[in-house]
């Protein structure tokens, strides 16, 4: 070979090393210069991230919102029924009251009944043993039969409520009615205008 020949090889050799030193290190994984592509591509992925936080912000925000209301609506409607019970229960304290001082005049009690002594307090009573007992009058008049019953912690008999006749209720305390074995009945010392006007005061419930 001469000179000549290997000079040209060798330059040869030499252009070959510098192109496929500029390839390699445009494929290199370790260059800190991103191609044009992965720019874009980089920019896509931060764009999609920030597009996908915000959508689960605003979806966070409308659960949130919509939870709000909805406790907002039930905490109102508790109020409401609130109100509405307190007054329920102010006009029952006004209205037994009433009753109260009309009661005070009423001297005549179970001494005005003939053969009281037999009578027995129900207050001492199970509900399903007063559960459906006619109720009458110290007269003998009809006035009802006991449909539901209110006891105290204790169990005892507080009162009864008596239905008297269209979709009405009376609710009566157990001081005011004895039971007789007599005639299997609940009697009543109460006048029957007295009856009504405890059918028109509402127990309050809440």
């Amino acid at each position: 070979m001469t000179i000549r020949a290997t000079v040209l090889t060798g330059a040869a050799l030499a252009a070959l090393l510098m192109i496929g030193g500029a390839a390699s290190a445009q494929r290199s994984p370790y260059s800190t210069n991103p191609t044009p592509a992965e720019r874009a591509q980089t920019d896509q992925l931060n764009s999609n991230a920030a597009d996908s936080a915000r959508g689960d912000a605003d979806a966070i925000d409308n659960t949130n919102a919509a939870n709000r209301a909805d406790y907002d609506r039930a905490r109102q409607d508790y109020e409401n029924r609130l109100d509405a019970y307190d007054a329920q229960r102010a006009a029952y304290s006004r209205d037994r009251a009433r009753y109260l001082d009309d009661r005070s005049a009423y001297a005549r009690r179970w001494t005005v009944f003939y053969g009281y002594t037999r009578f027995r307090d129900i207050s001492g009573f199970s509900e399903p043993r007063l559960m459906g007992l006619q109720v009458s009058t110290r007269g003998g008049g009809f006035v009802g039969r006991v449909r539901d019953v209110d006891t105290n912690s204790y169990g005892r008999v507080i009162r009864v409520a008596v239905s008297i006749g269209r979709d009405r209720v009376a609710w009566i305390d157990a001081d005011d009615l004895r039971y007789d074995p007599a005639t299997g009945m609940v009697m009543t010392d109460l006048s029957r205008g007295q009856i009504d006007d405890m059918a028109r005061m509402h127990y309050p419930r809440f």
